[in-house]
């Protein structure tokens, strides 16, 4: 039971004040009684005006607070109490004020007594007590500045006092995930190395605690696959290796490095067992099981095995009925960047290009899984032609598969062939920790003094510093700033004895690749640097390229794209027809509104345009040639725009050999005179900063997280579109040497 607004308490007397109280104490209070007292026998007057203040204010305020009795709107009398508040006795009202204090404060007049004024009231009349705020009008209300001050304030401190919580909530945890992180796992003799693989397996991960606690993103990279297997081939603890794909989403040079890894795993002998769950697999996930000695997948699951294909979106007919008018200018018949703006299907040079891609990945493919299940090329081709495979039975009876398991039953045949006498718990270790493994712990010393820096170059070329482009815009930047620095950092440093680039790049702004081909030609005059192409390496990222003393790139690099374009937009008819916009205005000369985009291009400024676009294809062919020893005119043969294979490249001149990042490495350690490896590696660009990575991260992940919980695969799929035109638009008015389209051969 509580005071409630407008409930009544029977009053019975004041208490005495005790012996042992002060005279100003701090509480006063009232006692209730239950028994009823009889009401005043003095009547209201006939106006239903209350009687007069001081002859009721006595009878009903023994206390002596006649100054404070007031009349309310209900006629009752009532006395004011400053700073009243309940208590857990219902017996007792106390205030914080002693009555002392409210009679002085009377006696200096109404204004002082006013300001005394409580956020609560105690209403009296006779014998009845009552709790009631203050009416919005009353003058006990303190004044609007203060209480927003007051307000202000409680605020603030809460504020801080909960992000210093925070703050020290994250410093704590960091400190115990990096602790956590840097201790080196225990590998137990007769264990299993578990080589999980979905999704995307990226060029280069940061060792990010946050990362690793929150479960954000793969915890292991292309180098960090391959040099765990290295080590884990020379490991005596190390009795099997274990390959668990689901999803596998990298591209195709990526999977051949990481399946030459296995192979080289398998061929020092030890044994390597591949499975999938009830996902089933892939061509990508069988491409790289199929290097294993044994391939499972699980009963009933689906087994895809049906030939290659890219495709190519074109959005000129949108174009059209929006009125926008893209104006291409290029240099070389195969330069097809511009084609989905001005085209609704492939060209035929394009469509020629392309042909030669898929063949490469496909004669790829089928040589590998021929290889490994001794099956002929013809057989393979004519599985997939004729009669594709969707499910996992098929395969097992196509010999493609060994057979059809469960995880528990891959764990008991691992449990065998690691030792027939265990019957516990099968001891394993993730390749995520088993990366952190020193090499000298798995049966490995470094060769030489010195160290092979490997450079990453990856993402779309732009002019100076990307400034955090690349994880929230949801496309990698390559900035020409970061890039050039690094390898200042690698030709200055005395420990670096030979550099590594590794590029996997589409290409982009012109200007930036010769800045960056300017920085590797540099470092190439002081120190071997050898290039090792990725995914892809072309147009402006084979520019940079063409600075190093060798280039290696995998058979599937998608690479070349020797060419040039340039592409403005004339959005005249969408402001004019569509939205009645129109244009005017003055110019110092005829050239000054060039990259107008609410004009067509005159003859005259498409022949400038041209000009300089010729001009930068010209020095793009010089580049080329002086790096290859080649003739302008031989490599205008082999340019014109057009795309190769790595392994078409090797064939036309514009490669030296094809191999995987750890041949480069032995490649650059070689030619410094480091011995045969393993060698110390530093990797360039250096990481980002706690606060930076943090940052970029937690942005990343929550247009990720939120784009994945508001959209379907089919949108994520025009997301994905949209970007590309995005990105396209982007270019108005520059010049840039990237590749015609972003290939995803599936």
């Amino acid at each position: 039971m509580y005071f409630t607004p407008g409930r009544e308490f029977p009053l019975r007397a004041a208490a005495p004040r005790q012996s042992h109280q002060p005279r100003h104490a701090l509480h006063r209070r009232f006692e209730l009684d239950s028994a009823p007292i009889p009401p005043p026998k003095r009547p209201h007057r006939p106006d239903g005006r209350a009687p007069r203040e001081r002859s009721e204010g006595r009878r009903a305020c023994p206390w002596g607070l006649t100054k404070y009795i007031k009349v309310g709107s209900d006629g009752r009398k009532c006395i004011w109490v400053p700073n009243a508040r309940k208590t857990g006795d219902l017996r007792f009202v106390r205030t914080t004020q002693p009555f002392g204090a409210i009679a002085r404060a009377a006696a200096r007049g109404p204004r002082a007594a006013l300001k005394r004024q409580p956020r609560h009231r105690i209403h009296v009349h006779w014998s009845c007590v009552r709790f009631a705020r203050p009416s919005p009008t009353s003058h006990s209300t303190p004044p609007f500045f203060m209480r927003f001050l007051s307000t202000l304030a409680a605020s603030v401190i809460g504020t801080l006092v909960a992000l210093g919580l925070i703050v020290f909530f994250f410093v704590f945890f960091f400190f115990a995930v990096s602790l956590s992180a840097d201790q080196t796992p225990t590998v137990q003799s007769g264990s299993v190395l578990t080589v999980p693989l979905s999704g995307d397996i990226p060029e280069r991960v940061t060792n990010d605690p946050f990362q690793k606690a929150f479960g954000g993103g793969p915890s292991v990279d292309l180098r960090g696959l391959q040099t765990a297997l290295r080590k884990a081939s020379s490991d005596s603890r190390i009795e099997a290796v274990w390959l668990r794909t689901k999803g596998v989403s990298a591209d195709w040079a990526t999977l051949e490095e990481v399946r030459q890894a296995v192979v080289q795993a398998r061929e020092s002998g030890l044994p390597v067992l591949a499975s999938s769950d009830e996902f089933g697999m892939t061509e990508k996930d069988y491409f790289l099981a199929s290097a294993a000695d044994s391939v499972f997948t699980a009963p009933q699951s689906a087994f895809e095995y049906n030939g290659f294909g890219t495709t190519v979106t074109f959005f000129d007919g949108a174009l059209q009925r929006l009125e926008v008018e893209p104006q291409l200018i290029r240099a070389g018949k195969y330069k097809s960047a511009g084609e989905p703006f001005v085209r609704s299907d492939l060209s035929e040079p394009n469509r020629e290009q392309l042909t030669a891609l898929l063949e490469t990945t496909n004669e790829q493919f089928m040589t590998a899984v021929s290889e490994a299940r001794g099956l002929s090329t013809d057989a393979l081709n004519r599985l997939a032609e004729e009669n594709a495979l969707l499910s996992s039975a098929a395969a097992l009876e196509e010999n493609l598969i060994d057979g059809l398991r469960y995880e528990d039953e891959v764990r008991d045949r691992l449990r065998g062939l690691v030792d027939t006498s265990l019957s516990g718990d099968l001891p394993t270790v993730s390749i995520a920790d088993y990366q952190r493994v020193s090499a000298e712990s798995a049966g490995q010393s470094y060769t030489g003094s010195g160290q092979v820096d490997i450079v990453y170059a990856q993402g779309r070329i732009v002019v100076g510093d990307p400034n955090g482009q690349s994880p929230i815009g949801g496309s990698q930047a390559l900035g020409s700033t970061p890039l050039t620095e690094a390898l200042e950092t690698a030709r200055t440093d005395s420990r670096t004895e030979a550099v590594v680039l590794r590029v996997n790049s589409p290409g982009g702004s012109a200007a930036a690749s010769e800045a960056m081909w300017r920085a590797v030609k540099r470092t190439a005059n002081e120190k071997p640097v050898i290039v090792s192409m990725g995914d892809v390496a072309a147009s402006g990222g084979y520019y940079l390229a063409a600075g190093a003393d060798s280039i290696m790139a995998d058979p599937t690099t998608t690479t070349g794209s020797i060419g040039v374009f340039g592409i403005l937009f004339n959005a005249e008819g969408l402001f004019e027809e569509k939205l009645g916009v129109t244009f005017d205005g003055v110019r110092t000369g005829p050239y000054a509104d060039l990259y107008s985009t609410t004009k067509p291009l005159s003859p005259d400024e498409r022949r400038l345009v041209g000009g300089s676009i010729d001009q930068t294809y010209n020095t793009f062919l010089r580049r080329v040639a002086d790096a290859r020893n080649m003739d302008v005119e031989a490599v205008d043969e082999v340019a014109q725009g057009r795309v190769w294979s790595g392994r078409d490249a090797k064939e036309v001149g514009l490669v030296d050999t094809t191999g995987t990042l750890a041949d480069a490495v032995a490649m650059a350690g070689a030619a410094a005179g480091l011995g045969d490896g393993p060698y110390r590696t530093r990797t360039l660009p250096q990481p980002k900063t706690i606060v930076e990575r943090f940052s970029e991260q937690f942005a990343a992940q929550a247009q990720q997280v939120w784009r994945s919980a508001t959209t379907n695969a089919l949108e994520r799929k025009f997301w994905r579109q949209k970007q590309m035109f995005d990105r396209m638009m982007g270019t108005h008015g520059s010049i840039q040497a990237r590749l015609p389209f972003e290939p995803t051969i599936e």
